[in-house]
């Protein structure tokens, strides 16, 4: 990956753990998505059960979806924008 592109995981990063973040990425079937997350622990804390691997060891993360209530996970290569 570029350097924009790393520079781009890290603020990504950095803003999920902060608070909610909004960003864009790409899907498996090649549509974008807007999508409003966070992995802060106090924002969903009652979601997390301390089991597995973390993702981040396998160039994903795993955020809490603001919108849809739910995990969801996303490969760092797909990220097109940090807003």
């Amino acid at each position: 990956m570029g350097v924009i592109k790393a520079q781009m995981i890290d603020l990504l990063k950095a803003k999920l753990q902060m608070g909610v973040a909004h960003f864009v990425y790409m899907k498996k079937d090649g549509t974008l998505r807007e999508a409003w997350g966070t992995t802060a622990s106090n924002l969903m804390k009652a979601n997390i059960n301390g089991r597995g691997i973390s993702r981040d060891s396998v160039n994903t993360v795993c955020y809490w979806d603001c919108e849809k209530g739910g995990f969801r996970s996303l490969r760092f290569e797909n990220l097109i924008e940090v807003l």
